[in-house]
Formats: structure tokens, C-alpha cells, sequence
């Protein structure tokens, strides 16, 4: 099969434990570069210039941010797939009212609200102000994180609306975002932004957040650190993030 595009999750796939890109995975996606393929990342991660430092020196045709809340090919903004603040705001009102235990982090462009610290900071500059869940700036939101002991006890379906969705992550927290804002969403995006079928597009990840992207593209690759329903449903299992998984497989079956 002839495949035309690369997309790699961040976390547990492309960086290793210690957060970084390693020298061979690096020179190995710079290869495939040079061989004419298309180089995308699908992350969780929010778009701060120090997730974006992370990529420096790599090759990128496309990027989508927080799952694909905010997507981005050959550096334009394609789709934008935040939560209405309204809608945003009534899920955290409510949230806040009924579990005041649960840590509240809240992502809305340039800004990252904390409910621990009671504070909103700038994701770039690192400027600080006092503020809480009611004086939130009039935003889209991005991501909200939910941390609590008893996040398996809240009946979080109830407080999603008809644009929201969720997700709990293996760090036993919780991400709610825009139905839409999700890797499967994130990887046809890419497919019809540069006329690739989803065919010749192979995907690399490790989390639950990759399940949609691993199931729809031509070729998931699992890490060997995934978890197990992602291995399940991959079509191959590689090494894993810390021993070069990414260029183990692409060595053995697209570099010859």
C-alpha cells in the first residue's frame, strides 16, 4: 500500500518519559520528510509556545491542538472547535455548585484558568490574575480538566450539553471538550485538506484519546507502552516510546 502521510500523537508516543524528541526518531521523520510524506501532529496538548518548542527542527505540514479544538495546516488555521463559552460556562457553574471538591483547570485561549490557585494565567507570557469560575473571560473553551478522587462517582453525562462530550484519561482524570474536537475528527481533516485518502495515511499513538484517529486511518500503530484496547484494535504494535518505536517500525516498513 502507498502511503502519502504520517500523523503522530505527542505524549507516550513521539516524546519519551522525559519529554523529549529523541535524536533517531527525529532524523528518522526528517527522512520521510525528504521521501515526499506529509508530516502531521495530533496532540492533547495545549498550543503554548513550549509545546510548540518541543517540534522545533521537525518537519510539519499540519498540527491539531487539544485533541483538534484548534487545527492548523501549513501553518493557517483550518478549524476552530471550541465549546461556546455559554455552554462552557453552565457544564463549570454546575460542576462547581454540586462537586466543590473537583479541581477545575480551564483552557480558553491565550488563557488557562486554575480553580486550586483561584487564578488565570497567560500561556505565553505567564501573566497571573485573581479570578474564578463566574468571571471567566467571554472565550471559547478548549479543554476542561476535572481532578478528583471521586471523578468515577460524578454522573458526568448529565452536565454535558449538546455540543460537549468526554473522556477519562489513564492519569484518572477527566477531558471535556467539543464533540467534534477528537483525533478521528483531527486525521479527515487532514486527509481532505491535501486530498489524501485516509487509506495512505499511517498514525502512531498510545492513549484512549487515539482510539478514533489509530481506527480510521489506513495503517494505527500502536506503542508498545499503549494501552491494551489501542494495541487491540492497531494494526501493528511497535516498540515502545522510550526504546524509538516511531523509527523501529518506519525503519522496518517505509524505509528500505
Amino acid at each position: 500500500m502507498m502511503h502519502r502521510m504520517i500523523l503522530f500523537d505527542l505524549d507516550g508516543t513521539l516524546l519519551t518519559s522525559d519529554g523529549i524528541v529523541s535524536t533517531i526518531t527525529a532524523n528518522i521523520i526528517k527522512s520521510c520528510k525528504l521521501k515526499g510524506y506529509y508530516i502531521g501532529f495530533i496532540t492533547a496538548r495545549s498550543r503554548s509556545k513550549k509545546n510548540i518548542r518541543l517540534l522545533e527542527g521537525l518537519p510539519c505540514d499540519f498540527i491539531a491542538f487539544y485533541n483538534g479544538a484548534v487545527i492548523y495546516a501549513e501553518n493557517q488555521l483550518i478549524e476552530n472547535n471550541g465549546l461556546p463559552y455559554t455552554q462552557a460556562a453552565s457544564i463549570l457553574q454546575s460542576l462547581d455548585e454540586d462537586f466543590s471538591d473537583v479541581v477545575i483547570d480551564v483552557y480558553q485561549e491565550p488563557w488557562v484558568f486554575s480553580s486550586t490557585r483561584r487564578e488565570i494565567c497567560h500561556m505565553d507570557s505567564g501573566n497571573r490574575n485573581v479570578c474564578s469560575l463566574n468571571k471567566l473571560p467571554e472565550l471559547d473553551v478548549q479543554r476542561i480538566r476535572l481532578k478528583s478522587e471521586n471523578i468515577l462517582s460524578i454522573p458526568l453525562q448529565k452536565y454535558m450539553t449538546s455540543e460537549s462530550t468526554f473522556y477519562y484519561t489513564i492519569f484518572g482524570d477527566v477531558i471535556i471538550g467539543h464533540k467534534s474536537a477528537n483525533k478521528g475528527n483531527a486525521a479527515k481533516r487532514a486527509s481532505e485538506y491535501f486530498g489524501i485518502p485516509l487509506t495512505q495515511i499511517i498514525a502512531f499513538g498510545d492513549d484512549i484519546n487515539d482510539l478514533d484517529m489509530i481506527k480510521i486511518v489506513g495503517t494505527g500503530v500502536a506503542m508498545g507502552n499503549a494501552i491494551p484496547s489501542l494495541k487491540k484494535i492497531a494494526d501493528y504494535v511497535t516498540d515502545t516510546n522510550n526504546d524509538n518505536g516511531i523509527a523501529s517500525w518506519i525503519n522496518k516498513y517505509l524505509i528500505k
